[in-house]
């Protein structure tokens, strides 16, 4: 109401989104939040708002971009889309408004940003060889966790590997990993996601993650579909 200059970010999946969203909100699940915000900004004034359905991911969303320097305000909205409904507001649904392709500044930005998280965080890469080393040793658990939005998955992921968004996976990790203590192997297609995701997993305090450098242009023959 007060024309305040904002962006209202939702980091739901697109399913959730589409049954009901703030409106105006735009969607953008988790690990593409500090991945594609450049190209989402007005300018340095602008009020980012991160939502979801409740509180977890928005909390989530929003501490990501803070960790990754973005200069804006950032906040969280508390209680998220229900909370937005239980205030009596209106809901949009159907909606389809989500990111738009990354451009190459932002890209070179989010790489910059991922490159300060890799450091702060010690976060290791792990190359062909030694991934296939990994996932041939029988005597460890090993997951191959592709972190990008699942319509690039679907359009060729390395073989073995299961659609984990970031967002998703940070949220919900004993959805996609059975066995505590496992390790994890996150993949996408320029390092930039895999470590945003990877950031937040070493937080959480898994002991063993790693980034699969360069991602799915290194592995060869890919596997189209989803998993």
């Amino acid at each position: 109401k007060s024309k305040e200059k904002l962006v209202i970010l939702d980091s739901r999946p697109m399913r959730e989104y589409e049954v009901m969203n703030i409106p105006g909100g735009i969607n953008v699940p988790g690990a593409e939040l500090s991945y594609r915000i450049d190209d989402l900004l007005v300018g340095p004034d602008t009020t980012i708002v991160v939502n979801c359905a409740g509180r977890t991911r928005s909390i989530i969303g929003a501490q990501t971009l803070i960790n990754a320097g973005i200069p804006n305000k950032v906040v969280a909205l508390e209680n998220g889309t229900m909370g937005w409904h239980l205030a009596g507001k209106e809901l949009e649904h159907g909606s389809s408004l989500r990111f738009p392709d990354i451009s190459e500044s932002g890209r070179k930005i989010a790489k910059l940003r991922a490159k300060n998280l890799f450091e702060k965080f010690n976060i290791k890469f792990v190359d062909f060889t030694a991934l296939s080393a990994m996932m041939a040793d029988l005597n460890r658990t090993t997951y191959l966790l592709d972190v990008r939005d699942p319509s690039e998955y679907d359009l060729g992921h390395i073989p073995g590997s299961v659609s984990a968004p970031g967002g998703q996976l940070v949220q919900a990790t004993d959805q996609y990993v059975g066995i505590r203590n496992s390790r994890l192997i996150l993949i996408d297609d320029d390092d930039i996601r895999a470590v945003m995701t990877a950031s937040w997993l070493k937080q959480m305090g898994w002991p063993e993650v790693f980034v699969f450098q360069g991602g799915v242009s290194c592995a060869g023959e890919l596997q189209l579909g989803p998993y």
